[in-house]
């Protein structure tokens, strides 16, 4: 009798504490790599910063930039407009040609030479959205200052200024314009190279141009390469 007494007095204790539990509603938790509801992909994943050239890449690479440097129309002005020459610290990717065409679009693969083309392309296929940070390594006889993002859009605005006195106009005057580089592309071997290029300065230029090079001797040699309009 006790037993059963104790039986009835744990079972009322039991259905009380059920009662007045609220249930907690199940939350469904994202699979691994998903994304939360109500957040963007782009805010799951903040943008890499850029890199440095990789090593094995970096002596052909500042190679090719010096080779190409000013470019026209720099290299037609007066000494006295390119005191200094500009050139972006960051490389432009894909995203931020003007026009945005692949070289493949605009370049035919040299005769006899098509399959280090097309790797060159491919190494930019794959490589097209990174962006890059230059080191001072080019090896030209002349001034020359990499710029920031800011210094950039700095110049940008002084050489567009209707101001010709304005204080920023002066302190960009020894620049005619600024450069921009891409990441260089190479095939296989890295006997073949693709890069882009684009000088600015105002409403003088705006050119960008893809150019094909390879290397013989030693020594990188322009290929070809198709002026366009550009920024």
């Amino acid at each position: 009798m006790l037993a059963a007494m104790r039986f009835l007095l744990l079972s009322s204790v039991l259905l009380a504490a059920v009662a007045t539990t609220s249930p907690q509603p199940l939350r469904a938790t994202p699979a691994d790599g998903a994304t939360p509801a109500g957040q963007s992909p782009a805010s799951s994943q903040p943008a890499k910063p850029p890199g440095e050239i990789a090593k094995i890449r970096a002596a052909d690479s500042y190679a090719i930039y010096s080779l190409l440097l000013p470019g026209q129309p720099f290299s037609s002005m007066a000494p006295n407009q390119t005191t200094r020459w500009a050139i972006a610290a960051t490389t432009v990717n894909f995203n931020d040609m003007n026009p945005r065409i692949a070289p493949q679009g605009l370049l035919q693969p040299p005769p006899g030479n098509e399959k280090a083309f097309h790797q060159a392309v491919r190494d930019f296929e794959i490589r097209r959205f990174e962006r890059l940070t230059l080191q001072p390594k080019f090896q030209v006889n002349h001034a020359y200052d990499l710029l920031s993002a800011d210094q950039v859009a700095a110049l940008r605005a002084a050489k567009s200024s209707p101001d010709p006195g304005s204080q920023l106009q002066s302190r960009f005057a020894s620049y005619p314009g600024v450069t921009f580089f891409s990441e260089v592309y190479f095939d296989a071997t890295q006997q073949a190279a693709l890069v882009y290029m684009s000088n600015w300065c105002a409403s003088l230029c705006a050119q960008g141009q893809w150019i094909y090079l390879e290397k013989r001797n030693g020594q990188w040699q322009r290929m070809s390469g198709i002026t366009r309009p550009g920024a």
